[in-house]
């Protein structure tokens, strides 16, 4: 059972979790959040009131937990629509 098991596993990771159409889409949702971290760590006044209150004088730490935070309560889409307003361009994931 141990072999089925590790063949399984084996074809699984090469044809679904690493193939090559998944990776481009977890890239592509990397990039967003990174994107996305960066600039509301750099600029907590664009993120939304209630968010952003305190922020701009916080230090380093909390500042960076909060957006992680913010950024974690986020929908697919609302990330999305998020980094379409905020950057140039935003990797398709569809």
């Amino acid at each position: 059972m141990a072999a089925k098991e590790k063949e399984l596993k084996t074809f699984l990771y090469a044809n679904l979790y690493r193939h090559p159409s998944v990776m481009a889409v977890r890239e592509g949702a990397d990039r967003i959040v990174r994107n996305l971290f960066g600039h509301y760590f750099a600029n907590p006044r664009d993120m939304p009131e209630g968010w952003r209150e305190g922020l701009d004088r916080a230090e380093d730490r909390i500042k960076a937990r909060d957006v992680a935070d913010f950024i974690a309560g986020m929908t697919d889409t609302y990330a999305i629509k998020e980094h379409r307003r905020l950057f140039d361009r935003t990797p398709d994931l569809g």
